[in-house]
Order: structure tokens, then C-alpha cells, then sequence
């Protein structure tokens, strides 16, 4: 009963905060993941869900469709993966390749879109929700020309906002 109502509470709070801004209602399975990353406290998950709408909008991660430019093309470079595999505790992994990123051709907005596209459709697995993710920023065999600090920046925050209570570890690999 008491999942329950929490779940209800947050569903009214954050569905008449999302009237003053675009978007629908919030569906259940969203209320649960916000709630299970709050340990079911209502006014730290609205918290949570505020920052992480703040964000969204902030970066234009709103409606994202991978089956439309240029999301699509940036899926298919593999540049983010989720990898089919588990760590030994059972959490998801997840690869941002350094050295697949070009500054130069791809926008922030763009490689940002990949990336929550891909984490959104990871958490939709219970056992993600559970056993949480593993984020590895792989710099191996990368050049000056794949780094882009801004963009780092905002991956940090991003990650650190709107997923850090599913992450166990964010960890950076370089290799010489």
C-alpha cells in the first residue's frame, strides 16, 4: 500500500508540474524508476525527475526517435553501446568509445541524444533498474581530434543528473 501511494504521489506531483511545460503525462513505469532510484522517498525522486526534465529540455533530449536523422546515423556508428553482457554483480555495461567521436562532423545535442536514447532503453530492464549500470569512457587509441572537453563536461552531468543513482561505477580507461 504504501509503494502504492508513493507511486500515486509522485504521479500528481510531477503530471501537474509537466502541464506548464511540454510533454504528456508521466507513465507508471517512469513514476517506479525515479521512485526505486530515491529509495521510495516522493520528495527526493520529484527532485530527481525535476532535474532530469531540466536537463532534457535544457540539451534538446526531448522526443527522441531512432529511426530519424540524425539520431539514427549516430546510433550506427557504435560510438555508445550497451553491451550484451553483465558484470559480475549482475549490472549492465555501458562504452562510450573516445576514439569513434569526430568533434568536427557530429553536434553535442546529436551525441548527447545517442547517449540518453541508448541509457533510456537500458533502464527499461528490471534487472537494470536492479543491478544498475557500469559506465566506462574508453579514451584507448584516441587522438587529440576525438576530445572534446565540453562535451565530456556534459556527459559528467549528465550521467552525475539524471542517471547517477543507477550507476555503480563511472569509470575512464586510457591506454597508452
Amino acid at each position: 500500500f504504501i509503494l502504492l501511494q508513493a507511486t500515486r504521489n509522485f504521479l500528481e506531483a510531477v503530471n501537474k508540474l509537466r502541464k506548464r511545460r511540454p510533454g504528456g503525462a508521466v507513465p507508471w513505469s517512469i513514476a517506479i524508476k525515479f521512485l526505486q532510484a530515491r529509495k521510495f522517498d516522493v520528495s527526493r525522486a520529484i527532485t530527481l525527475f525535476e532535474q532530469h526534465e531540466i536537463i532534457r529540455l535544457r540539451e534538446g533530449l526531448l522526443d527522441l526517435n531512432p529511426n530519424q536523422e540524425p539520431l539514427k546515423s549516430e546510433l550506427n556508428t557504435g560510438k555508445f553501446t550497451i553491451l550484451p553482457t553483465r558484470d559480475s554483480s549482475g549490472a549492465a555495461i555501458a562504452v562510450f568509445t573516445a576514439k569513434l567521436h569526430c568533434p568536427q562532423t557530429t553536434t553535442h545535442q546529436t551525441t548527447l541524444q545517442g547517449l540518453v536514447y541508448q541509457l533510456d532503453v537500458a533502464l527499461e530492464s528490471v534487472d537494470t533498474q536492479k543491478a544498475g549500470l557500469v559506465f566506462i569512457y574508453d579514451m584507448s587509441d584516441s587522438k587529440y581530434a576525438h576530445f572534446d572537453y565540453e562535451l565530456s563536461q556534459k556527459i559528467l552531468t549528465l550521467l552525475k543528473v539524471n542517471y547517477l543513482s543507477f550507476f555503480l561505477n563511472i569509470l575512464c580507461y586510457i591506454q597508452n
